[in-house]
């Protein structure tokens, strides 16, 4: 991620800009951070990963817990990877002097306008 936001400007494009873009690493990282404890937590249960639902045997509130943290990190780093997706689009609908597409003369043409 880190990797595409240092070459959009040196590709032609606007760089990524915004609180979005301060925050979208963070949300990623965090959510990645959380998912990763929570599968160290309930492994540390003997919680089976590759099984799902009813199957996990999910006994004590601890081995719930850490179930439930390892879904909150995956929804956080999802959101996060979306954001990303995000901020590399209006970097790229930017043209690198920070006009718009419109001002920049890149809009589609309206015939008989």
């Amino acid at each position: 991620m880190g990797v595409i936001y240092r070459l959009l400007p040196e590709l032609g494009y606007g760089a990524p800009a915004g609180r979005l873009a301060l925050a979208q690493p963070w949300i990623y990282g965090i959510g990645q951070l959380l998912h990763i404890i929570g599968l160290v937590w309930s492994g540390g249960y003997g919680v089976q990963r590759k099984v799902a639902g009813a199957e996990q045997v999910l006994r004590s509130t601890a081995e719930v817990a850490g179930m439930g943290l390892m879904g909150l990190g995956g929804l956080l780093a999802i959101v996060g990877g979306l954001l990303f997706a995000v901020v590399v689009l209006r970097a790229m609908r930017t043209p690198r002097d920070g006009r718009g597409i419109e001002d920049a003369g890149c809009a589609p043409r309206t015939e008989g306008a």
